[in-house]
């Protein structure tokens, strides 16, 4: 299982020991659109969240220092209706697709909090620039609307007994390159990824 490939990345694995089980019924995860599987979402929705945690480096220099709030509560529940209206429109499940999104705003949060408590204890350690915020945005943008076309093709999987394991090992490979914040928070993004069909 994925816990032999080391303790590097134990972080994240332990993360995703708190995914639920997924249903009683699996679908074959190797089903989808003719070259992608409900497989291949899974693995855009972490390569996804990966990118949105480095990302919030970026968020976090372009807030420290002053008296922008890490925490913005209007633009995130902007950020959550706008989710549901997309997979609504796609035909994606609403309230998962906003517990997704939801979970990846907190992870950012969290990366976001533990950089600014790093640079006011390690001067050292601070950015040497401080980024626009209107410029970070639209990446973050660009991520949510690619996350709802991932959403779409892994709604298969959700169901699937094997999504844990899968995401898990998605997962896994993704954060090699990170460190132990961003894996963290990776992590905590992916939380309700497979949480089983809508009731």
């Amino acid at each position: 299982m994925i816990g032999r490939r080391g303790t590097a990345l134990a972080g994240v694995v332990l993360a995703l020991g708190l995914l639920a089980g997924c249903g009683d019924q699996p679908l074959p995860l190797t089903e989808g659109p003719p070259g992608a599987s409900p497989a291949d979402g899974l693995i855009r929705i972490v390569e996804l969240s990966a990118q949105r945690a480095r990302i919030s480096d970026q968020v976090a220099a372009a807030k420290f220092g002053t008296a922008t709030a890490v925490t913005d509560a209007g633009r995130e529940a902007a950020v959550v209706a706008e989710t549901r209206a997309d997979a609504t429109r796609d035909g994606v499940d609403p309230d998962w697709a906003a517990r997704i999104v939801a979970d990846q705003i907190a992870a950012s949060t969290q990366v976001q909090n533990d950089l600014i408590r790093q640079w006011t204890d390690r001067p050292d350690t601070r950015p040497a620039q401080r980024p626009e915020l209107a410029r970070v945005r639209p990446q973050l943008d660009r991520i949510g609307d690619e996350l709802v076309a991932a959403l779409k093709l892994a709604g298969p999987a959700r169901a699937n007994e094997e999504c844990p394991s899968t995401l898990a090992q998605a997962a896994v490979e993704q954060a090699r390159g990170l460190d132990e914040v961003h894996r963290n928070a990776l992590g905590r993004s992916l939380k309700s990824v497979c949480d089983g069909a809508p009731g």
